[in-house]
């Protein structure tokens, strides 16, 4: 039996002695408490219905983004119409984390509800993912709580729980191996497609790029784009455990960040839980956030298939692609 079902059944019994005590009772005492009795829904009804009404909640994560481990929390934040504060709401939230899969739920009842009063919970941030926190079954009641209405649900919030990269040496990358360099990589020149890299002896003066350089501190050159540089390919097997796919995750976050140190675009391969393949290039940091996002915001297998089983995903399109397979153990160089 619901809550508001008992206190239904209160009031009927309520209802039923006042009326039994203006029956056996015929006086002004009697009649007053009758009345009184009858129209209490109705007053409490008409001051909480514009709040019942017009009430609105707005999910959100602090912060949107964060490390494995570190402290997150949701907020429920619920918009109240007028000066009057809610009774009462109550509602069903849902976390889930859209790598691994696993969601929580939790029943959450908050009283006296005023405008600009969130309520805050803690969020799992044990394990790498894109974490979604949803609210079902919103209900909205009166201050007697005999009545109720469903607010429809807020749109859910989202907090990525980032890998903590492993420090590592970026990877040495063998002259002359490679393809040109993604798409995103490439930078405008003067009238063509350029790629960026560090100045080498015989480069011409008028190749180098002396606005990045001077904010860089070192001599940068403009080359074609159609010029064959390495790209090294980073791969992984994106299936398995919460705890295998963290330290997967944290050592190619590592290496990632390790090649962008050195100004070294790159791409990461993997397969989604449907077995498709995702490639992501990599050039600076924006780039590196939306791939982690794209990386941990989809289901990841118990098993899946490995992409050695997979030859023809592991060549770019315009030449050999130098790879580097991440494992537990570490980074493997293949060409």
């Amino acid at each position: 039996m619901t809550a508001m079902a008992v206190r239904r059944i209160v009031y009927a019994l309520v209802l039923a002695g006042a009326l039994l005590f203006q029956i056996t009772n015929d006086n002004y005492l009697a009649h007053f408490l009758l009345a009184l009795c009858a129209a209490l829904p109705l007053l409490s009804l008409a001051m909480s219905l514009r709040g019942m009404m017009g009430c609105r909640l707005v999910l959100s994560a602090l912060p949107p983004a964060l490390n494995r481990g570190e402290e997150g929390r949701w907020q429920v934040s619920v918009e109240v119409p007028g000066p009057l504060p809610l009774a009462r709401l109550s509602l069903r939230t849902v976390e889930k984390n859209l790598l691994t899969g696993r969601a929580q739920r939790r029943l959450l009842t908050m009283s006296g509800v005023a405008r600009r009063r969130p309520a805050d919970m803690a969020a799992p941030t044990g394990h790498c993912g894109v974490l979604e926190f949803r609210a079902e079954k919103i209900r909205v009641y009166d201050y007697l709580g005999l009545f109720s209405r469903r607010v429809p649900p807020p749109a859910p919030a989202r907090l990525l729980c980032r890998p903590i990269p492993v420090k590592t040496q970026p990877p040495a990358i063998p002259e002359g191996l490679g393809s040109p360099a993604p798409r995103a990589a490439l930078r405008k020149g003067p009238g063509e497609d350029c790629d960026l890299r560090d100045y080498r002896p015989g480069d011409p003066m008028r190749a180098v790029h002396w606005k990045l350089s001077s904010k860089w501190d070192k001599l940068i050159v403009r080359e074609r784009a159609d010029t064959l540089v390495p790209l090294p390919l980073l791969t992984l097997d994106r299936f398995g455990s919460p705890g295998r796919l963290d330290a997967l995750l944290d050592k190619l976050a590592g290496l990632s960040r390790a090649l962008l140190g050195v100004q070294r675009p790159h791409a990461v391969l993997w397969l989604d839980g449907a077995g498709l393949p995702q490639l992501c290039p990599v050039s600076d940091e924006k780039e590196l956030r939306d791939c982690l996002t794209a990386l941990l915001g989809s289901f990841a297998p118990p098993t899946g298939p490995e992409l050695d089983g997979f030859p023809e995903l592991l060549r770019a399109p315009g030449g050999p692609a130098f790879r580097i397979h991440v494992t537990l153990e570490g980074g493997e160089g293949h060409d």
